[in-house]
């Protein structure tokens, strides 16, 4: 072979390579970019699965809550109607205890009343049987 068909051989050998090497680089390129691609879309993947999952546990910690808030709503209102009801039946047997207070009272007023106005009149008899010998005695005293 002569030395200039071989150097147009080898020319054109080289000008396949590089041609080859472009297009490796190209697919390299490309490759890298599919790679990064599909790095975001799992990545994508993951966040949508985590937010998913952590949507999941929003939701059974929301019902956990409801239900506490409804089992403490029921708790305060039974205590809320004990408490309205202890506060009824105290204050009735407070309402009873005054007015038992009240006749007892009212009793023992009429009592003293009465007691005062029979200390009175024994004392008025008193009196009168102490203004009545007064004056008999005055009357005897005239009259010797």
């Amino acid at each position: 072979m002569s030395a200039t068909g071989e150097i147009e051989q080898l020319q054109n050998e080289k000008m396949r390579l590089e041609e080859e090497s472009r297009s490796l680089d190209e697919e390299i390129k490309q490759l890298e970019m599919r790679w990064k691609i599909l790095g975001e879309r799992v990545a994508i993947q993951q966040l949508k699965n985590e937010n998913i999952a952590k949507k999941e546990i929003i939701g059974q910690l929301e019902s956990k809550i409801g239900l506490l808030e409804t089992r403490l709503e029921k708790l305060l209102t039974s205590g809320v109607l004990k408490k309205e009801d202890t506060t009824k039946s105290e204050t009735a047997e407070r309402r009873e205890f005054m007015k038992e207070t009240r006749v007892a009272s009212e009793e023992e007023a009429q009592e003293e009343e009465e007691f005062i106005r029979v200390m009175a009149l024994d004392n008025g008899e008193k009196i009168n049987d102490k203004v009545g010998a007064e004056q008999e005695k005055e009357s005897q005293k005239l009259f010797y």
